[in-house]
């Protein structure tokens, strides 16, 4: 009896965690004041800029304060240090900029923003030029 308890607690907490890493970021996790910025090239490579704005004391909380409980301290740990991945991924979904993934060139942090330079691994194509004109 006991066993299969454990067992069935088990396998709650597998699904459990597995739901939790399922989240594909979508267009409604671009943060607020995110930055895209597209270059394609002559040869048709697609470059790309994207930053978005850091997290500043004082806004949304102390962030000194300490925290809650266990579970507020895990989902804190869980937490990227800064939402540059999955805002990018986010803003790609919205835009469907590079639609065969990128490759990460530079990540830096810069005027209290954080800024992902990337190349797409597809190739532009006429709608890409398009849709993302050079700009002078």
């Amino acid at each position: 009896m006991r066993t299969s308890i454990q067992r069935r607690a088990w396998l709650c907490g597998v699904l459990l965690a597995a739901a939790g890493c399922g989240h594909k970021p979508g267009p409604g996790d671009v943060p607020p004041g995110s930055e895209f910025t597209a270059d394609i090239l002559a040869d048709g490579t697609k470059l790309f800029v994207f930053s978005v704005p850091m997290a500043r004391p004082g806004r949304g909380g102390d962030v000194r304060r300490e925290l809650q409980d266990d579970d507020e301290m895990q989902r804190a740990r869980r937490q990227p240090s800064h939402p540059g991945p999955q805002a990018l991924q986010a803003m790609l979904a919205q835009n469907g900029y590079c639609r065969e993934g990128y490759m990460v060139l530079e990540q830096y942090e810069q005027q209290h923003r954080y800024v992902t330079r990337g190349e797409c691994r597809d190739d532009a194509s006429e709608q890409d030029r398009e849709r993302f004109p050079k700009r002078p």
